[in-house]
C-alpha cells in the first residue's frame, strides 16, 4: 500500500485533522511524523530516512508552531534535504490564515499548496493523496496485461498488452499539476498551487503578488 510522510508539528491540530480527513477516504496510509518525537528521541534519524525511503511522496505541513521552535525548523529542513536527496515529490502545505507568520524556507520542494479549510481544498487535497495510490498502478497493469491477451497470445500481444497497461496506468489518477512560477527573486521553479492572487516563495521567502512587481 502506498504511503506519505508527512512532517508537521503536533501542536497544529487543525491542520492535521483537515489532512486526516482527506486520508480516510483513500487507500493511501499517512505516515505521520512529528517533529516533537525526534526532539525528544522517540524516533531516531535512521527510522527518518526508512520511512521516507519507503513513502510515495513527503508532505511538509508549515504553521505558526514549526515557525517559532528553533529545533522543529531544524528537522523541517532535514528531512526535506532527505525527501530530496531520496528523489521524492516534496510538497510543501501552508493555510492562508497562517502565511503571513510563517518564513521557514524549503528550498528542495516540488509543489507548493495554500490552502484553505474549506470543503473544495479538501476534494484538491484528496486528489494529490489519490495520485499516489499505486494500487490503481497494480489493477491497471492487470487489466491491461489481460487486454494484451485478448488482443493476442503472440509476444506482439503482450507488447501491446503492455503498453495499453502503462498507458491506463498512468491516467488512471491524474495528479493536480497546478502551475509553474519562476520566483523573480531567486529564481526557483516549481508548481504552485493557490486559490488567492497572493503567495510568498517559500525557497526564498519573497512575497508575491501576482500582477505586481515582488516585494521582500
Amino acid at each position: 500500500m502506498a504511503q506519505i510522510f508527512i512532517s508537521h508539528s503536533a501542536r497544529h491540530t487543525k491542520a492535521l485533522d483537515f489532512f486526516n480527513r482527506a486520508f480516510a477516504t483513500t487507500n493511501v496510509t499517512a505516515k505521520h511524523e512529528e517533529i516533537e518525537a525526534m526532539v525528544t528521541g522517540k524516533r531516531t534519524n535512521q527510522q527518518i530516512n526508512q520511512d521516507i525511503g519507503f513513502s510515495n511522496a513527503v508532505f511538509v505541513i508549515l504553521g505558526e508552531h514549526v515557525e517559532k521552535l528553533p529545533h522543529t525548523r531544524d528537522w523541517v529542513g532535514s528531512e526535506s534535504g532527505i525527501a530530496s536527496g531520496a528523489n521524492k515529490d516534496l510538497w510543501v502545505f501552508e493555510a492562508v490564515e497562517d502565511v503571513a507568520k510563517i518564513t521557514v524556507v524549503i528550498p528542495q520542494l516540488r509543489h507548493y499548496v495554500l490552502f484553505d479549510y474549506t470543503d473544495s481544498w479538501l476534494i484538491y487535497l484528496r486528489k494529490i493523496i489519490n495520485s499516489y495510490d499505486d494500487s490503481n498502478v497494480l489493477k491497471a497493469m492487470v487489466a491491461g496485461a489481460g487486454v494484451g491477451g485478448a488482443i493476442s497470445e503472440s509476444v506482439g500481444g503482450a507488447v501491446v498488452g503492455s503498453g495499453i497497461a502503462l498507458l491506463m496506468a498512468l491516467n488512471a489518477q491524474p495528479r493536480p499539476a497546478g502551475f509553474p512560477i519562476n520566483c523573480p527573486i531567486c529564481r526557483s521553479i516549481y508548481n504552485v498551487h493557490i486559490g488567492v492572487p497572493a503567495m510568498r516563495c517559500p525557497v526564498c521567502n519573497t512575497r508575491l503578488q501576482f500582477g505586481q512587481p515582488p516585494t521582500n
